[in-house]
């Protein structure tokens, strides 16, 4: 899997599993084997409550 394809599976995850924080998303992370907040910041440029925002809007 590349960067990308982590990236949106991150991204799907959040929005499928309906996530309302930073403590949630990580214990998903860990479980899931997904990108670290830090690793979802990085990429976007967003911080990752303003990411989360944006995947929850549908944006």
């Amino acid at each position: 899997m590349d960067i990308k394809e982590a990236y949106e599976k991150s991204l799907r995850m959040m929005k499928d599993k309906n996530i309302k924080n930073l403590k949630e998303y990580t214990k998903l992370a860990k479980e899931k084997n997904l990108l670290s907040a830090t690793s979802l910041e990085y990429i976007s440029r967003k911080e990752f409550y303003n990411l989360l925002k944006e995947v929850r809007e549908g944006v």
